[in-house]
């Protein structure tokens, strides 16, 4: 199994570089297009859910999301009913880079995708999904 894991990492590292230099261009570094992403698709988005999704540590998101705040492509608000929750939204910035971003996503799919039959894009999905909880189960 580790020179499965390992495959999973070096998969995830060549995409998550590409991303990075491809997106150097708009000060997008560390990962940030990820994080961009994931709020242009789910506005509204509080930090402790996009830390979750993620997976990454509270700190770690916070800081990345105060870079995109910096950089003018996320906005912050205050919960309508909770005033201790920050809602996470795309600026008209941000808004403007996530079809180039979306594009990107679809790319990389595309190419890990590429000679899988169905099927195996299928299984690939399962497995992957099991692996992933198999983790969670015991990390959290």
């Amino acid at each position: 199994m580790i020179p499965t894991l390992r495959l999973m990492g070096t998969l995830s590292r060549m995409v998550t570089n590409e991303g990075n230099q491809r997106f150097a261009k708009y000060g997008l570094n560390n990962n940030q297009f990820i994080y961009l992403i994931r709020i242009c698709e789910q506005p509204g988005l509080f930090f402790s859910q996009l830390a979750d999704q993620m997976k990454m540590d509270r700190t770690t998101n916070y800081r990345a999301v105060q870079n995109l705040i910096k950089k003018g492509y996320v906005r912050k608000t205050l919960h309508p009913e909770n005033k201790k929750v920050r809602c996470l939204y795309p600026t008209a910035a941000g808004k403007k880079l996530y079809p180039e971003l979306h594009a990107y996503e679809q790319w990389c799919a595309d190419l890990v995708g590429a000679r899988l039959t169905a099927g195996q894009r299928q299984v690939l999905f399962e497995s992957l999904s099991l692996v992933t909880a198999n983790v969670a189960d015991q990390l959290d």
